[in-house]
């Protein structure tokens, strides 16, 4: 710190204390004169009270009366610092002016006088407020003065302590921030006038950056809040607690409104993991965070699980089609040869037995033609290129249930108005593999047959009711090549997955589902291709 700072600094300690000292001093002094102005004050009153009583014991005489008393005194007292006048004698005599009791005189400021006669004037003495509360007013003066000395011995050290050393500090500061402004209270007043200009600049700068900041933060708020809708998929973010603090409306309609949820449970130990609600399938993935919050990512993949189906289906069907394609061609080989012996030798033989056994193996063959026609069929991937108005194939459909006596019925409304992909034959081979199913386990009358056309867009649907012992858990699965629950009575479990292949290439759809008084019900779905005129 330089030289001139130091002599101000030296400067406001000696001047702090030369004034604590002075105040200490003059307090001291004025109660010093009070004291003496009082003490002065009291011995001339006193004094001149004692000559007063001495004139009135020598005018009263020996023999002093009441009435001679108050002739003496009526016009001076009370005055001059005297409240009463009290005249007594050895003999008992007792006056008093103007009138008091002897115990009134013991209790107050008295200057007594007894003449030589033996008369005895008591002056009661009434000093001025000012005389009479002079004491008290020497000792506040007496213990202000000590204060004042107290606080010139302590002032110093806490001024220097609180004030001029930071302000010691200060200075050097400011000989830092710029040479030389150190040197005087002036010099660093300007210094620091200069940097608090500097700092309200960083501060005005620092504003406009963290008003810039919250801009783009509610900006990337904003956009991640439009990104999280956005997603096809469900995002919760929860708590170290598995509270909810921020989700999409694509969360909120799978899980509900996030406000009524509370806690989202997530399985123990588990980051992956699939579940259903309302018909739909959802996969969930956690991630953790280091802080405790964990993000749901909540998928829907019913979409995704019926394709990974429909391909495990396709892929099974086209390598199951490869291999029915080349052992439908080597047994019917074998089958054409046979036949054509078996027929020689109906030709040649007239035995009745022997004609019957013929008839019995051709009935046979024509069995295992059809077993053979099963896998050539799953063995084409042709397209439908014939067409059918849907007036004929509910002929046809009529036709086909007459030949199972199964009854046929037709909605409010059905339309025969367009066509359809397909012919007699693939409407004849379809909808007779679904009913040669239903009447494997019910009687014809349990069976029933539902036409029905759609509006928008325009079909045939066919609906086979029946009141069976109902599908497994997973409908799915009767579909399935070689699925069967009749080996004993020789199903090869390939009926229906012809059917599914067959409506599949008129562009159509076959589905299976419990009926609603038990039983199964399949529905066939097959798109028109056209308006009839």
């Amino acid at each position: 710190m330089k030289k001139g700072a130091r002599r101000f600094i030296m400067g406001i300690e000696g001047l702090t204390g030369l004034v604590t000292g002075a105040s200490a001093l003059v307090a001291f002094v004025s109660a010093l004169v009070l004291w003496l102005v009082v003490s002065d004050a009291r011995s001339t009153i006193e004094s001149s009270a004692y000559s007063r009583a001495e004139y009135i014991a020598s005018a009263l005489g020996s023999r002093p009366t009441q009435n001679t008393l108050e002739a003496m005194v009526r016009s001076t007292v009370p005055g001059g610092g005297v409240r009463a006048v009290a005249v007594s004698s050895g003999d008992g005599f007792f006056a008093a002016y103007p009138p008091l009791s002897p115990s009134e005189l013991d209790s107050g400021n008295t200057i007594v006088y007894t003449s030589p006669a033996g008369v005895r004037v008591t002056l009661l003495m009434e000093l001025p407020p000012v005389l009479a509360q002079g004491g008290n007013i020497v000792l506040l003066l007496s213990l202000f003065a000590v204060f004042l000395t107290v606080v010139a011995i302590l002032v110093p050290s806490y001024l220097r302590r609180m004030v001029l050393d930071p302000l010691r500090n200060i200075l050097g500061q400011a000989d830092r921030i710029e040479k030389g402004s150190g040197s005087s209270p002036k010099a660093a007043d300007a210094s620091f006038r200069k940097l608090v200009d500097l700092l309200a600049k960083k501060d005005s700068q620092l504003k406009n950056m963290r008003e810039d900041a919250l801009k783009r933060a509610r900006t990337a708020e904003s956009r991640s809040g439009a990104v999280l809708e956005a997603m096809g998929s469900g995002v919760v973010v929860l708590d170290p607690d598995g509270r909810p603090t921020l989700w999409n409306g694509q969360a909120e309609s799978i899980l509900g409104p996030m406000e009524d949820t509370g806690k989202v449970s997530i399985p123990g130990g588990r980051d992956e993991w699939d579940s259903e609600s309302n018909g739909r399938n959802y996969r969930y993935r956690v991630t953790s965070s280091p802080t405790g919050e964990r993000v749901v990512l909540i998928t829907d993949v019913t979409s995704a699980l019926a394709m990974e189906r429909k391909l495990t289906e396709e892929s099974a069907l086209a390598d199951l089609g490869a291999l029915s394609g080349g052992v439908a061609h080597e047994i019917g080989n074998a089958l054409c040869a046979l036949q054509g012996f078996m027929e020689l030798l109906g030709r040649g033989g007239g035995h009745s037995r022997t004609s019957e056994i013929l008839r019995e193996a051709e009935l046979e063959l024509v069995s295992a033609r059809k077993i053979v026609d099963s896998f050539r069929s799953l063995s084409q991937n042709s397209t439908i290129e014939s067409s059918i108005s849907i007036d004929e194939a509910a002929d046809s459909i009529a036709g086909i249930c007459l030949g199972h006596s199964v009854p046929l019925r037709r909605s409010e409304g059905f339309s025969t108005h367009g066509r359809i992909p397909g012919g007699h034959v693939l409407l004849g081979r379809i909808l007779d593999n679904v009913l040669t199913n239903a009447l494997r386990y019910c009687s014809p009358p349990e069976v029933s047959v539902l036409l029905d056309s759609g509006v928008s867009p325009r079909c045939l649907r066919i609906t086979v009711e029946d009141r069976g012992p109902g599908l497994p858990e997973d409908p799915e699965i009767v579909f399935r090549p070689m699925y069967t629950t009749e080996e004993k009575n020789g199903g090869m479990g390939l009926g229906l997955t012809i059917t599914r292949r067959l409506v599949r290439a008129m562009g159509g759809t076959v589905t299976a589902s419990g009926g609603e008084r038990g039983g199964a019900v399949f529905t066939i779905v097959i798109p028109a291709i056209g308006e009839e005129d």
